[in-house]
């Protein structure tokens, strides 16, 4: 008889213990969250200037190709123009300049200009995505005095 007396009273207190400890507790919640903002870092590290080289006076139609860098988070939309007077200068003489035309493709036909109707669009993946650019140069834009021509374009990335 001592047995079960013993026993309930040992199942009575482990009973009570959890109830006076249940009856102590305090709880609350809290939010665990992040916030990702869209965005987009255009870079020339690794981007290659557009170089049509060196050629004669009166020479062919020239072509070249070039590489812009861009990363965008992942499922951002972009567009990127590209910014300059669209004309090489001579370094050394005054006035002597050679148009040229940017395009968004190898065959050379969707323009790639400075407004959202004429610039490149796409979307980001989360890494980095090189953008070629190609040039061309009409022949009869090359019969211009001897020298090194430039221009600076700016690539302007909108998202």
């Amino acid at each position: 008889m001592k047995l079960p007396i013993f026993l309930f009273v040992t199942l009575a207190g482990i009973g009570a213990s959890a109830y006076i400890y249940a009856g102590n507790q305090n709880s609350v919640q809290f939010r665990v969250q992040v916030h990702i903002k869209e965005s987009c870092n255009i870079s020339s590290q690794g981007a290659s200037n557009l170089d049509f080289g060196t050629v004669n006076r009166s020479a062919d139609t020239l072509s070249a190709q070039g590489n812009l860098n861009i990363t965008c988070t992942q499922g951002t939309p972009y567009t990127i123009a590209l910014k300059s007077d669209r004309k090489m200068l001579n370094q050394t003489t005054s006035g002597a300049v050679i148009p040229y035309t940017l395009y968004q493709d190898a065959n050379q036909s969707i323009v790639w200009g400075f407004d959202s109707n004429q610039s490149y669009t796409n979307t980001g993946i989360g890494a980095n995505q090189n953008i070629p650019v190609w040039g061309k140069v009409a022949k009869q834009d090359t019969n211009v005095p001897s020298g090194s021509y430039s221009d600076t374009v700016t690539a302007v990335v909108s998202y």
